[in-house]
């Protein structure tokens, strides 16, 4: 493969999304933490923390999940030639309100999920989006991609 073309793409694909992800999955830590929303989100389960099973799964699984994702966020914006900051952010709510929020809520309606836990989930994938948003509109704006 030419160097240039894998330059290229490393700068104007794999960083942006590589970068998005570790942020959105950042964001999660924290939106579930205690102190932020985890506790109302146990209290809308009607669960306590040692009903929470402690392990790594959740974790190890979500980074990869949030890289395939922004990866398919930043195809898009290269596929669609999608480069200003109101166009990325009108992507990313498009994206959440076609692909992200209607799983979340059907699967609460079958599963008999609580209301309150599903909007924090579902607030959680649009601010996740968000972020993708930020980091491709703060990359765009340095020149980077």
């Amino acid at each position: 493969m030419d160097p240039l073309i894998l330059q290229n793409m490393i700068t104007s694909w794999l960083m942006p999304s590589f970068l998005s992800a570790v942020f959105a999955f950042l964001l999660g830590l924290i939106w579930y933490h205690p102190r932020i929303l985890g506790s109302r989100w146990l209290e809308a389960r009607e669960m306590t923390a040692d009903e929470i099973k402690r392990g790594a799964h959740p974790f190890i699984l979500s980074f990869p999940l949030w890289f395939l994702t922004s990866l398919f966020f930043t195809f898009m914006l290269i596929y669609m030639n999608i480069h200003t900051g109101s166009e990325i952010f009108l992507m990313s709510c498009l994206l959440w309100v076609a692909f992200a929020m209607p799983p979340i809520v059907m699967g609460s309606l079958y599963t008999g999920y609580p209301f309150a836990a599903v909007a924090i989930d579902a607030s959680y994938q649009l601010a996740g989006y968000y972020v993708l948003a930020m980091v491709n509109i703060l990359m765009n704006y340095l020149g980077v991609i």
